[in-house]
């Protein structure tokens, strides 16, 4: 009969799915899946080391141009305990704690009256022997809608050259509705 027992609760625990991967910060990971979800054209400025190209009208490939939003993304297990929330009512910021040593320095995502995102803006760095990269990322929203985005930084390889510096700037070229 203890046999019994044990077996009936060791196939239910072998039953029960496991839980969801904790969040211990806002998912910023899934409003980008959100927003890069729907079609977006823009006007999209891009500045290397002071050249300037404009790009009129350009449908876009989400996923590849936000490709340094993802890396903002902070829910990863090992990043659990390595950010201290400075969050405010209407603002949702995380800065790395002193003695941590991750590529994302600061999170943070103003909040509109309806709690959606409005303006975010990351600053991400890392160096090590060879190289130091920095880069600021910022994006304006209308109603839960993408209205402009900058990419900004530099980065050099220590010793060999002077810094690389680019921006990279989109504005919607969509009406924005719901406002």
């Amino acid at each position: 009969m203890i046999r019994l027992s044990i077996f009936l609760l060791l196939t239910l625990i072998a039953c029960t799915p496991s839980p969801e991967p904790a969040t211990h910060f806002y998912d910023w990971k899934k409003e980008l899946n959100r927003l890069s979800s729907s079609p977006l054209s823009v006007k999209k400025t891009v500045i290397l080391d002071g050249t300037t190209e404009i790009i009129d009208s350009v449908q876009i490939d989400l996923t590849k141009e936000w490709a340094l939003f993802q890396e903002a993304d902070l829910n990863k297990p090992a990043y659990a305990l390595s950010y201290e929330d400075r969050s405010t009512h209407g603002t949702i910021h995380y800065v790395l704690k002193k003695g941590e040593d991750l590529s994302v320095r600061s999170f943070q995502i103003a909040l509109d009256s309806s709690g959606r995102p409005a303006v975010v803006e990351f600053v991400i760095s890392s160096e090590n022997l060879i190289y130091s990269t920095s880069k600021k990322l910022s994006m304006r929203l209308i109603a839960g809608h993408v209205v402009s985005y900058t990419i900004s930084g530099t980065q050099a390889l220590r010793w060999f050259s002077s810094p690389t510096r680019y921006t990279v700037r989109g504005e919607a070229l969509h009406a924005v509705t719901n406002r």
